[in-house]
Formats: C-alpha cells, structure tokens, sequence
C-alpha cells in the first residue's frame, strides 16, 4: 500500500499568475501536497475554473493585476486573513505589452 505524503500540509500559498500555464500547475500540484492555495491573476473566468475544479475548500481566487501595488497588497491580506498566515509567495505573473528599456 502506498502512503500519501503531504509535504505542504498547513503551509499557505499565494501564486500570481495561477490561472493558466506553469502556474496554474503549480497550484494544483500544491494543493494535491495539502496546501492552501490562493489564486491571484486577472484571468478571472480561468481562475474561477482552476478552483472549481480543484476544489474550493482547498484553493481560492483573487483578481490581482501585479502592476498595481494595492491588488497586490489586498491578495497578501485576503491570504492571511482566509487561512492565517502565509507560508509561501510564487511570483509568476507574467506582464504583455509594450516594455520600456
């Protein structure tokens, strides 16, 4: 018989970008590891859809546009307030658009 470890159990997690790519995979791998999982990204409808099928006693979502201090202030504060704490932040938003050199 095969034991599940969960290595992240109790540990809360704040992952922007977690509603496609390498993030998105990343939150469910944490959560399959026990961790509390918050969503921040600004694909709202995608992010919404990750939860649900995860599972929303184990992962929720927040609209946060990382360019902008103050959503990225209320995802911090919304994990903290929700599970606690926050153990663990996964910067992994990624930004379009034109760039300034």
């Amino acid at each position: 018989m095969w034991m599940i470890h969960y290595r992240l159990a109790g540990k809360v997690v704040l992952i922007t970008g977690g509603a496609s790519g390498i993030s998105e995979t990343t939150a469910r791998l944490f959560v399959r590891h026990g961790a509390k999982v918050l969503i921040a990204d600004v694909q709202d409808e995608l992010g919404h859809s990750v939860c649900k099928d995860v599972g929303f006693e184990s992962i929720s979502y927040i609209t946060c546009d990382v360019t902008n201090e103050s959503d990225v202030k209320k995802a911090v504060d919304m994990a903290v307030s929700k599970y606690g704490k926050l153990d663990i932040k996964f910067s992994n938003a990624g930004i379009s658009g034109n760039m300034v050199s």
